[in-house]
């Protein structure tokens, strides 16, 4: 067993049953058909084709399926009798109720603004002139922030009236001696 290909399971795992290639034995060596060299061969030497024929073959014939039709749409609706509402729901391009707005810029900067004037006079003015430009706003228009509005306008107006008060104690203070340093008791 020097040569690798001699070996019995070798022929065992492709079919052999057993034996080794030199024994001629009928299962271990493929045999070949033998031809005559000096037999005429019955084949050309060009393989032959079949011919085509004369027709294509029809293309097969499918069901006739009809196309989806176009989706329908609802038809709009006719107004309402006189003294009647419209019918909610639906897109009204033109009149109707206008789209509800949010809350008012003004009023946020009213209020904004006042609370800003807790630590600067010019802040609480500020407020209260945007509070009431917002109301105004808010009446003729409609929309959201009436609160804050009056928020900003009652937080200004009281910030300037606590100024105002501050400045007049300092004031009356500062008159009547009490920051006067000349009387004092050393």
């Amino acid at each position: 067993m020097t040569n690798p290909g001699d070996s019995d399971e070798w022929w065992k795992q492709y079919g052999g049953s057993g034996v080794s290639p030199e024994s001629g034995a009928p299962g271990s060596v493929p045999q070949y058909p033998q031809q005559q060299p000096s037999q005429p061969s019955n084949y050309p030497s060009t393989p032959q084709y079949p011919q085509q024929p004369g027709q294509p073959p029809s293309q097969p014939q499918y069901p006739n399926y009809q196309q989806p039709s176009a989706p329908q749409y609802p038809q709009p609706q006719q107004p309402p009798a006189y003294g009647g509402y419209p019918a909610g729901g639906g897109y009204q391009p033109y009149g109707g109720f206008p789209p509800p707005q949010g809350t008012n810029g003004l009023a946020i900067g009213a209020l904004v603004s006042s609370l800003v004037g807790l630590c600067t006079c010019i802040g609480s003015i500020v407020g209260i002139v945007l509070g009431i430009m917002a109301l105004n706003q808010i009446k003729e228009r409609g929309g959201e922030g009436r609160g804050m509005a009056l928020a900003g306008i009652w937080i200004g107006a009281i910030t300037i009236v606590l100024g105002i008060l501050y400045f007049v104690f300092v004031f009356v203070l500062g008159m009547s001696g009490a920051f006067d340093s000349s009387t004092s008791t050393y």
